[in-house]
């Protein structure tokens, strides 16, 4: 039997889905992705936090003659994930369900690895990049997308982060984090990769509302954070390095950007 939980964690995963599907950036990251990894037809092919299967998905059908697995550990996003696939003719996408720090693959598996906007959320990354590095064949590359935020060059800057992503936190756990477009290219070549391509890519925001800006109503708490706290100086630095929000006619109006790193990553 379905357990509450389980079931919320499915209406969750649902909203989620909906998100994604209404948001021209994360469509348009997306093919980012897809574009950086080439996939080749016959080629096997890891989605590590394949939430509600979105990528492995557009993926199924560039490997008409290869597979592609994709890994979560969530039910909820599982759970429409296997929906959709069944849903339709594809017969070479598999679903597994698991963590990125303790994959169940053998060693060398995998020709490929993709990881979209879930790095942030491993609560060991440099656990799951081990793992990953594991079960990619000799030679084999890894290709992520993940959303960053500034480097600071101040303790200003620093408290600014710090801040945002404990924000974050409330709503996805202690375990999320964000990096910087510094901090993840060093986690993979600690982690034995050799960075192929490194991309920061921005996104602009001037719109009314926040529908269709990933993870919009998190930067907007995170804003109304600091303004409960009255902290000023940050508020400016949230302004100028991220977004700002106000009214105009009764709706809420955004103007600011994102941005997210491209990594291209091979096996050494």
């Amino acid at each position: 039997m379905t357990s509450e939980i389980d079931y919320q964690d499915y209406q969750k995963a649902l909203q989620f889905e909906q998100r994604i599907t209404r948001s021209a950036a994360l469509q348009s990251l997306a093919s980012i992705l897809i574009e950086l990894l080439d996939p080749r037809e016959a080629q096997k092919v890891l989605d590590v936090g394949t939430g509600t299967g979105r990528l492995g998905m557009m993926l199924s059908h560039r490997i008409p003659k290869g597979a592609i697995v994709g890994i979560d550990s969530g039910y909820g996003m599982l759970k429409v994930a296997r929906e959709k696939v069944s849903a339709t003719t594809t017969n070479n996408f598999f679903l597994v369900r698991g963590k990125a720090e303790a994959l169940p693959f053998l060693p060398q598996s995998f020709d490929s690895a993709c990881l979209m906007l879930s790095f942030h959320h491993f609560s060991d990354p440099e656990r799951a990049l081990s793992e990953i590095y594991q079960v990619l064949d000799s030679e084999g590359q890894l290709v992520s997308l993940d959303p960053v935020l500034k480097e600071p060059v101040d303790e200003e800057e620093r408290r600014l982060n710090q801040s945002i992503e404990e924000e974050f936190q409330l709503a996805h756990g202690p375990e999320f984090r964000f990096f910087t477009d510094k901090e993840l290219p060093e986690l993979y070549e600690r982690a034995g990769f050799s960075i192929d391509t490194c991309q920061t890519h921005h996104f602009l925001f001037q719109q009314r509302g926040i529908e269709g800006i990933p993870m919009g109503v998190h930067w907007l708490q995170a804003y109304d954070s600091l303004r409960f706290r009255k902290e000023k100086d940050l508020i400016a630095k949230f302004r100028k390095n991220y977004f700002t929000f106000g009214e105009k006619e009764g709706q809420l109006v955004v103007k600011g950007e994102m941005s997210w790193v491209a990594i291209k990553a091979i096996k050494s």
